[in-house]
């Protein structure tokens, strides 16, 4: 990150020129499908004071943020297993694994440990990645030892500064930190509109268009679960006719103003429970919920489909559905 002292035209011009001719290009560094099986949370930060920018000119980091974290929905898919990759030739210089998979809200990392379990790959002329918050036992590589891009060097984790199961990718040229969605030339009016693929092969930059907002997970379940993904393991689930049903949701990006609704239909399709909202305060995750106690005589036994939508304005810009059977 930029010292703060700088202005921010003059940070961003900096950026821009550190950046040589012939930049290498990098494959997306983890075995997951952005908005399926895995989610970008965060990005570079490109606001080189108290504040945060991502490269849209949007909120998608936070301050001081030097990387990109590709997160995993839930623990099962932690546990499941999803190979981190080599994003491009290189030789490893540096690797630490043994740090456990514990979220920062129960054990606080060590100062040089908040990395947690993590690789440093050497690509040539200054170029460096980092994988970050790898799964303990995991890494597969050594220092000294060459990697060929897609090579499987770890799995996404939660070791380390980390709250949620996720790999934190980080570029550097020189030692400084890349966007590698705008090879750091991005400048002070960041970028409104379009695509760029900065640093990304053309088979990565497929897939990574801009999301800012996305559910990261819903369930029907009879009790309201935990924010916290940790705690939410396993997630509740309906617990028979007389509890009540609940729809949450846990998203991010969500904005201030921004409308949402809750849905429940029963077996039969009807509609059970809806409840339409604004959105008061949003972020970089936000946790929601909406339900009701079960009516005289019980719910009627059978599959309900919970459907949530986040909208702003005119558009929806994120829904999800949930499904559940009550016996």
């Amino acid at each position: 990150m930029i010292a703060t002292l700088l202005s921010f035209p003059f940070a961003m011009a900096l950026l821009a020129v550190s950046v040589p001719a012939g930049e290498p290009t990098f494959m997306f560094p983890a075995d997951c499908r952005v908005g399926d099986t895995c989610l970008i949370q965060k990005l570079v930060d490109h606001d080189p004071g108290p504040g945060r920018s991502d490269y849209r000119c949007g909120t998608l980091t936070t301050d001081g943020h030097d990387g990109i974290d590709i997160r995993l929905r839930t623990m099962a898919d932690m546990r499941a297993g999803h190979a981190v990759l080599a994003a491009r030739d290189g030789l490893v210089l540096r690797t630490r694994d043994g740090e456990p998979d514990i979220s920062v809200t129960e054990r606080a990392a060590p100062p040089d440990k908040q990395a947690g379990n993590a690789v440093v790959i050497d690509h040539g002329d200054g170029w460096e990645t980092q994988y970050s918050h790898l799964q303990r036992g995991s890494v597969a590589v050594r220092p000294g030892q060459r990697v060929a891009a897609g090579e499987r060097i770890g799995l996404i984790g939660l070791s380390g500064n980390s709250e949620f199961p996720h790999l934190h990718f980080a570029v550097r040229h020189r030692g400084q930190a890349i966007d590698p969605f705008t090879g750091g030339a991005a400048d002070a009016s960041c970028i409104a509109t379009g695509a760029p693929s900065g640093l990304w092969a053309p088979a990565a930059a497929l897939q990574l268009g801009y999301r800012p907002t996305a559910v990261i997970a819903a369930g029907l379940a009879s009790a309201v679960p935990a924010k916290a993904v940790t705690e939410r393991d396993p997630p509740p689930r309906l617990a028979g006719r007389d509890a009540p049903l609940i729809l949450w949701v846990d998203a991010m990006g969500a904005k201030a103003g921004d409308r949402q609704s809750f849905a429940i239909a029963g077996p039969d399709g009807a509609i059970v429970h809806s409840q339409e909202g604004v959105v008061a305060g949003g972020g970089l995750s936000w946790f929601a919920y909406s339900g009701k106690r079960a009516p005289p005589g019980g719910w009627t036994t059978g599959h309900y489909t919970g459907r949530y939508i986040l909208r702003r304005g005119p558009d929806i810009v994120a829904t999800f559905e949930a499904e559940g059977v009550i016996e």
